[in-house]
């Protein structure tokens, strides 16, 4: 369980289910970019926070307050995605894996439109779905086994040493 004041993925869902909400209220593209924009972001901290629980501890009882954040911090956006699409990687994972894997990848994609792309066009519809989407996956990461997590944080984490 997070401190209190901690950021947490389910608090990045709930701010972007807030977005979607004043989008259709609104009829605004920027409520519904920055829904697309926050959902993946929030499976990003999942991922983030998920890979320094498993390597060091939960980050209220780790002692080393400064080596967790120093390994939720050590994520790469283009890294992550990169090994999310490698079929090695991923096809080895149980089907909870490889759903976020493949949700995550997809979900950045879109967050780069979102967020650079001013002449996107982007559907209130596919929006929801692809939000809802994100919190489908992050509850099916969540129930993944500790050590299947472990495998997938070393794997989204560390770069292959060239030989």
């Amino acid at each position: 369980m997070p401190a209190p004041d901690e950021l947490t993925s389910d608090d990045l869902l709930r701010v972007a289910f807030d977005l979607l909400d004043a989008a259709e209220r609104r009829r605004s593209s920027a409520h519904l970019r920055r829904a697309l924009s926050t959902a993946y972001y929030a499976m990003f901290h999942c991922l983030a926070r998920v890979s320094a629980d498993r390597l060091l501890g939960p980050s209220r009882t780790v002692p080393d307050r400064a080596a967790w954040l120093h390994v939720d911090r050590a994520l790469q956006h283009r890294h992550a995605k990169n090994q999310c699409l490698k079929s090695g990687t991923i096809e080895a994972r149980p089907g909870n894996i490889q759903q976020f894997a493949a949700r995550f990848a997809a979900l950045q994609d879109l967050r780069h439109r979102a967020d650079y792309d001013p002449a996107a066009a982007l559907e209130y519809v596919a929006a929801r779905q692809s939000v809802e989407s994100a919190a489908e996956s992050i509850r099916l990461f969540k129930e993944a086994s500790e050590a299947e997590q472990a495998a997938f944080a070393a794997w989204v984490l560390l770069a292959a040493r060239k030989s």
